[in-house]
């Protein structure tokens, strides 16, 4: 009968070897793709959540600002609603307020006593809509809810009451928007972030209903059952991960509008995060794909360095028989752990391997592709360190001048050249004794380690003067907006100190820009310094 020869250690080893490295790369794998899913997915609500923050404060103050001003036209026209010319003085408001598409004047009994639209023949006539009888009953300043006109328009009235010489109620001055038209939505959500991606924004009025969609054909449908919309109606704001009313899987950040108790949401298609992430994963396994095959390489030969005593054993074992002598001697194979303990170091050794590749290609994502240069969140982490170290430092926040009209003039091409230009001055005046890093587009970030901010200004001014004074890849000069803030002279916090060099950063640009500006918070005495 022939004995099974069964499988070689070197077989056996190279298996687990192989399943050791394969698991070390899935491991890895999996934990680089959930913690960038985590990431892009936090950026994307932090994103969607500014802006809807941005509009919700936009149109909150608008409102305030269309109330107040129907206020001030309704008490100057309710001293004499039967002039000769309040039809004209109607006109003039509209005009002068461009985001109603009409401007009326109705008394207590809701009859038409003047409109910017009305023709003569309908003056007097009483109006029943839904926005008319709301005011009228409730006799207070108003936004009503979506309703359908006179003119089957769908509309949004926002009204004020006014009152006669003996402070009588005596109607309302109100303007209408009409949904389905040109309108102040259209024209603040113009802005929109709405993409390739599938990105959109959209208004709810306080019961649910659209008042703003980039669908139009949505505008005015009740929104039922969607939890963000819910949220809203209750006064809140927030983020959330949502199955919107058809069936989408979407992350939502939505703001509350006080002023008119409806709500703006911002979404973004969630499959547009998982994609991304899924993109760079695939990225980093085919980074880290060359290293493996070279590492198996090694693994192999040295496998077969650690089986050849085993192998000459076994070749010693097929030569024996009954007719040799017992003198025979069996070779001595006193090494095996110690041959063990090597192949253990080497798997060690790779798993180091492996881990330093995976921390490169972290660095790799810390830094600005286009510039080579710290990206936000490298800046945002040595910022972060500084100061819980306790350490003192300045922060430049600087901008390029006028670089629109360089993308304009030259291209985009050439635009990127003067942005590497930028980079590679920095480093060049700089060197390794700062913390240069490129925040954004046009705007760049240095931190420089000092007690006090004299070096940063000086630091500053050195760049500013090299960028005015040579010739860029346009073949002219561009210039540079800095603004200056320092770490604790200046600022309690990272967004404090961010914040004050941003704004003086914008005033160097308001000043006349090529210009250097200090900033100082409130509650600190320092000289401030402009070139």
């Amino acid at each position: 009968m022939r004995a099974k020869k069964g499988l070689t250690l070197r077989s056996t080893v190279n298996t687990i070897v192989l399943i050791a490295v394969l698991a070390t790369v899935v491991i890895s794998t999996v934990i680089a793709y959930r913690s960038e899913k985590q990431s892009l997915t936090r950026t994307t609500f932090q994103l969607n959540h500014v802006y809807t923050e941005k509009i919700s404060d936009t149109v909150n103050n608008l409102f305030v600002n269309m109330k107040q001003s129907l206020q001030v036209t309704g008490e100057y026209l309710s001293k004499d609603l039967t002039r000769e010319d309040l039809h004209e003085q109607l006109e003039r408001f509209q005009r002068g307020n461009p985001s109603f598409n009409a401007v009326f004047i109705v008394d207590s009994n809701g009859h038409i006593v003047e409109g910017s639209n009305v023709e003569p023949s309908a003056r007097g006539t009483k109006v029943n809509s839904v926005g008319t009888l709301q005011a009228i009953k409730e006799q207070r300043p108003l936004i009503s809810e979506p309703y359908l006109s006179g003119t089957n328009k769908l509309i949004v009235m926002i009204s004020q009451p006014i009152k006669d010489a003996n402070g009588q109620y005596a109607g309302y001055i109100g303007g209408s928007i009409r949904l389905h038209e040109t309108n102040i939505f259209q024209t603040i959500l113009g802005t929109a972030p709405s993409q390739d991606n599938g990105t959109y924004a959209y208004v709810v009025s306080s019961s649910g209903r659209l008042l703003y969609h980039p669908d139009p054909n949505r505008i005015g449908e009740l929104v039922v059952g969607n939890e963000v919309i819910n949220d809203l109606m209750a006064g809140n704001g927030g983020t959330k991960r949502i199955i919107n009313t058809k069936g989408n899987d979407m992350l939502a950040s939505y703001s509350y509008i006080q002023e008119a108790g409806w709500g703006i949401v911002s979404q973004t298609p969630t499959d547009v995060v998982l994609n991304s992430t899924r993109k760079l994963v695939m990225k980093i396994v085919l980074y880290m794909l060359p290293a493996l095959l070279i590492f198996m390489a090694v693994i192999y030969w040295i496998v077969g360095k650690v089986a050849a005593p085993f192998s000459k054993l076994a070749q010693f074992a097929t030569l024996l028989s009954p007719t040799q002598s017992s003198s025979d001697e069996l070779p001595k194979i006193n090494a095996w752990n110690y041959e063990a303990n090597v192949l253990h170091k080497a798997l060690a050794r790779a798993i180091r391997h492996f881990r330093y590749q995976f921390e490169s290609l972290s660095i790799e994502a810390q830094t600005d592709p286009l510039t080579g240069l710290f990206n936000r969140r490298t800046m945002d982490h040595f910022v972060q360190n500084w100061i819980a170290q306790k350490a003192s430092f300045s922060m430049l926040v600087m901008d390029l001048d006028n670089f629109k009209q360089v993308n304009d003039t030259y291209g985009h091409d050439k635009g990127d050249d003067v942005l590497k230009y930028l980079a590679s001055s920095l480093q060049r005046l700089f060197g390794e004794n700062h913390v240069c890093c490129r925040f954004g587009g046009e705007e760049f970030v240095v931190l420089v380690l000092d007690e006090d901010f004299n070096k940063a200004i000086e630091d500053a001014e050195l760049i500013r003067k090299f960028m005015a004074e040579t010739k860029s890849p346009t073949g002219s000069a561009v210039t540079l907006s800095i603004g200056v803030s320092h770490y604790p002279g200046f600022a309690h916090n990272a967004d404090q100190l961010f914040r004050l060099a941003d704004e003086a950063m914008y005033r160097a640009k308001r000043s006349g820009r090529n210009r250097v500006e200090l900033e100082q918070g409130a509650g600190f005495d320092s000289t401030e310094k402009t070139s």
